[in-house]
């Protein structure tokens, strides 16, 4: 087992909090969406002994430390910040942790003689990578929950739906 799968729920979670990031600061998301549709976040215990992730965009690919978000390798331009900003948000690093002592105990478990023990730990790592649970964090640039935004937007349709009554009862 080299490096393992993309872990989707770290994907889509890191894709959302650049795209989040990015539209903050140059206020415009669509624009920025397309440079992250292929990016990747992996683990590969076996690369580093320290506890780590690759992520990949394009071409580009750097591995940073899940322990304090430094960059150990590699490098993705102007996305570097960002990727230790999400890195070192609470929520996220304690989901990395756990999916690294996961990925190391496969790890241990496949190199071990135990055939039960590797067929549990190979069925675990399965269910950890190919899970899109939902980490519930905070994934804004100004810090404003996204269930904040949309129920402030909702708030504004609501209001213009009010005034429109309004007009058209004068």
């Amino acid at each position: 087992m080299a490096r393992t799968r993309s872990i989707s729920k770290f994907d889509n979670s890191l894709i959302e909090f650049l795209i989040k990031a990015m539209s903050d600061k140059y206020g415009d998301a669509k624009s920025h969406a397309y440079r992250y549709n292929n990016l990747k976040v992996s683990m590969d215990p076996r690369a580093f002994s320290d506890p780590h992730i690759f992520v990949t965009v394009g071409i580009s690919e750097a591995v940073f430390s899940i322990i304090d978000g430094k960059k150990m390798e590699g490098g993705l331009g102007p996305e570097d910040g960002y990727v230790k900003r999400w890195i070192e948000r609470n929520n996220i690093n304690k989901e990395l942790m756990s999916h690294w002592k996961l990925l190391k105990d496969a790890i241990t478990a496949e190199e071990s003689e135990d055939l039960n023990k590797k067929a549990s730990a190979a069925a675990r790592l399965r269910r950890a990578e190919s899970a899109n649970v939902d980490l519930g964090v905070d994934m804004t640039g100004t810090g404003i929950n996204t269930t904040k935004q949309e129920e402030l937007q909702r708030k504004r349709n609501r209001l213009k739906g009010f005034k429109k009554d309004i007009d058209n009862n004068k």
